[in-house]
């Protein structure tokens, strides 16, 4: 790997470990004081709403100072959320209100970041080199997902109660991402300086190419709307609210996730890649599904192990797709626009998603919103994957190659 891969995975690598112990819990500590899952899901839609605007914000600015600059300030702005949490406290159980400030920092923060971590995916790695590097990123990823509950576990177990435990984690991770700050400062990736036009790049009727890209983006995000509110919340419900035991979980799902990604980077290849999005889509349909029919140690176990294993063999092919597909127009054009295009689709899917949880909650009995929100939102992977090979049949008409080179049809 180039140094600059090195760098983004580190800083992939600590973020992820900073967001398993603190978003993770972030979600489970204003849980226990607002006791909604609406609630929860209305804090992830404004959070995740805000992303476009500062994904906009981040791209301009980056434009003229570079990546480094908005992946320092996404940071910081994500250190002031845990701080506020901090000050917040108790006020969260009296005013459940603050919860949607606390959303409000934590999308700004995170809209900066991932907007300066996507575009440095982008720019840092090659079409060869590329599915190796995101294997990478996942192996960086889940050693992190492994380090988290761990730590976690022990901070929560030394505390009189998982509310102080939480906080104590709070506390670790303001100074991670203190690191990480410092880290950013060496990222030295070219990027372009030429002009570009988000809303141009918002138009899909005319190209047909990024047509399919845009809607393939917006039905990855309706499924990532569960992982983002529910399967957390549902996995630690199952546990009883049970801090240690829930970290515990999540040390288990993070080491067969990393096996997942070592095992694929080894088999998977442009012959079976097809095949390996098609099984992990089916198998992330069912994880959710599960785990909302059977809220018990059963689901969330069965949730937690399926996922694992089935992520990357979903993921990993998509983001590939759309890195590829966002390459071609590298010539042409400043790709940071593209970037951000892709993350506003991907934001409106989750929020549509969520939306529909909350209409769900609005029409539907208690007892029935959940499945049928979940099940909805869960079919999605595997209609993407049938969009993904209709596309690859020819009902479409290019005027280049695209991503036949994957060969996505089983040959049979």
């Amino acid at each position: 790997m180039t140094k600059n891969e090195k760098l983004i995975c580190l800083i992939s690598g600590l973020w992820t470990l900073g967001n398993t112990m603190s978003a993770v819990f972030v979600n489970v500590y204003l849980y226990a004081y607002t006791g909604s899952l609406v609630v929860m899901t209305i804090y992830c839609m404004i959070r995740i709403g805000l992303f476009p605007v500062f994904f906009s914000i981040g791209g301009k600015w980056a434009q003229r100072k570079g990546f480094s600059q908005t992946l320092i300030m996404g940071l910081i702005i994500t250190m002031i959320s845990l701080i506020y949490v901090l000050a917040a406290n108790t006020s969260f159980e009296t005013n459940p209100n603050l919860v949607y400030v606390v959303a409000a920092l934590v999308g700004s923060g995170e809209g900066l970041f991932w907007l300066s971590v996507n575009s440095l995916n982008q720019i840092v790695s090659t079409e060869n080199t590329r599915a190796r590097y995101i294997s990478n990123l996942g192996i960086f990823n889940n050693i992190a997902n492994l380090i988290a509950p761990l730590f976690a576990t022990v901070l929560i177990d030394l505390a009189p109660n998982d509310i102080e435990g939480y906080i104590n984690i709070f506390k670790i991770v303001i100074v991670v991402y203190g690191f990480m700050s410092f880290a950013a400062f060496k990222v030295k990736a070219n990027h372009s300086t030429k002009s570009f036009s988000i809303l141009k790049n918002m138009r899909i009727r005319k190209d047909k190419r990024w047509r399919y890209c845009m809607t393939s983006t917006f039905l990855y995000g309706m499924r990532d709307s569960l992982i983002l509110t529910l399967t957390g919340l549902l996995v630690y419900n199952a546990t009883g609210g049970k801090g240690s035991l829930y970290s515990q979980l999540l040390t288990v799902f993070a080491i067969a996730s990393i096996g997942a990604y070592y095992i694929l980077a080894k088999k998977m290849n442009k012959g079976n890649i097809y095949l390996f999005y098609k099984i992990g889509a089916y198998l992330i349909a069912s994880s959710t599904i599960i785990l909302v029919i059977f809220p018990t140690m059963f689901g969330a176990i069965y949730y937690g192990i399926v996922n694992a294993i089935a992520t990357p063999m979903y993921a990993n092919p998509y983001q590939v797709i759309m890195m590829n597909n966002i390459q071609k127009y590298e010539k042409k054009e400043n790709i940071v626009g593209r970037v951000i295009a892709k993350e506003i689709y991907l934001s409106a899917g989750r929020c549509f998603g969520m939306f529909c949880i909350v209409m769900c909650s609005m029409i539907l009995p208690n007892e029935l919103y959940l499945p049928v929100s979940v099940i909805f939102c869960s079919l999605f992977p595997i209609i993407l994957v049938y969009y993904a090979k209709r596309y690859e049949q020819g009902n479409y008409d290019f005027d280049d190659e695209s991503i036949t080179e994957f060969n996505y049809i089983e040959s049979n």
